[in-house]
């Protein structure tokens, strides 16, 4: 069994690595922007402790400003007994010969496949195609209805935790509710907005409230409008991001509670980190998406707008030692739900399947 990943860092990494612990013949295919700039949180060197600084030799780059490269692409691909592709890449995939794996990160579903465009018509057709389609975001289940795809798998994100194995050691010190919000701000997406505004009206209040937040994202102007008064700089501390995954931890021993998103109906990468972590989150839950799914659903405070967000703060301000609690059945239900090895022992069936057909 020889695999070729191609396409995506964060899940196809941490895929490619553990199937390499277990003796399968797996390598990685990216572009170097992928882990540079802003995208460098991605780097697996910043995330990966078992490196020891260097990118692994199984770890290999393509560019698209090389001439042929979609010809050498294809030509790379045909090498493998089979092709896990992501983001727009299973396009090429579905013109490789070879049988192959679509998995879903995010816009490349819920934006790109609907586009009436070349990309989004191609992308569609592999999606289709695909020996099996994957996804690993429980809100993108209506994207997959939508697109009538058939050949379909739902696998929890799998993710490198081990830097937040260790977990809260205690309750924070005080009264005062304190809150981590590392998101990046994107308001069509995450909904940031919803909690910077509510946040801002409990500052006005003078309540007994501070919060953690990591400035960046293409929404960071516009929340600086929001954070920007009296009341509320009393209340902040600002911190330039993006910030490594050491620091997160650091904020979030300190904090009672993490600001998540509240758009899509689910958490982000850093929802999955704070719940292994132990502590709370704060977010827009599709409880409903999350039964289907998953069973039952994590223990969290589920907020959906801007008037819910506020109400619960404010509430939570005199029970913030509820939080603990919360803390350690959301951590439980993570430790259940993405379990890595058996989240990879689900992707390995899924090959196997396919190659003995």
């Amino acid at each position: 069994m020889k695999i070729l990943h191609v396409g995506n860092v964060g899940t196809a990494y941490v895929i490619v690595r553990e199937l390499r612990k277990r003796g399968i013949d797996s390598n990685l295919l990216i572009e170097k922007q992928q882990i540079e700039g802003l995208a460098s949180i991605n780097n697996p060197i910043k995330f990966d402790k078992g490196l020891d600084g260097s990118i692994p030799e199984w770890v290999n780059f393509y560019s698209t400003n090389e001439k042929n490269w979609k010809f050498n692409l294809l030509k790379k691909m045909r090498k493998y007994d089979l092709i896990h592709a992501y983001m727009g890449l299973p396009i090429y995939a579905m013109f490789s010969g070879k049988p192959y794996v679509a998995q879903s990160v995010g816009d490349d579903l819920r934006v790109i496949a609907f586009k009436k465009s070349v990309k989004g018509l191609l992308l569609r057709m592999a999606y289709r195609r695909a020996k099996t389609f994957i996804y690993e975001w429980p809100p993108h289940t209506s994207y997959v209805d939508q697109l009538k795809i058939s050949n379909t798998m739902f696998i929890p994100k799998p993710w490198e935790t081990s830097t937040f194995s260790k977990g809260k050691n205690e309750k924070t010190n005080g009264k005062t509710l304190t809150i981590f919000h590392p998101l990046g701000q994107d308001w069509h997406w995450k909904g940031n907005d919803k909690f910077l505004r509510a946040f801002a009206r409990l500052c006005k209040e003078k309540a007994d409230i501070f919060l953690y937040y990591v400035d960046w994202g293409k929404d960071s102007e516009k929340a600086k409008k929001i954070i920007d008064t009296p009341d509320v700089k009393e209340r902040i501390k600002i911190l330039p991001g993006p910030i490594s995954r050491e620091e997160m931890t650091n904020f979030m021993e300190i904090s009672d509670l993490v600001a998540d998103q509240f758009n899509s109906g689910s958490f982000t990468r850093t929802g999955i980190e704070s719940m292994f972590f132990g502590i709370p989150m704060i977010l827009n839950l599709n409880e409903e998406i999350f039964l289907k799914l998953f069973g039952d659903i994590p223990s969290a405070i589920n907020a959906k707008n801007e008037d819910d967000i506020y109400y619960k703060l404010k509430e939570l301000i005199s029970s913030k030692d509820n939080l603990i609690e919360m803390g350690q059945k959301t951590k439980i239900w993570a430790q259940k739900h993405y379990n890595l090895k058996n989240n990879i022992e689900r992707y390995i069936q899924v090959y196997t399947n396919i190659l003995k057909k």
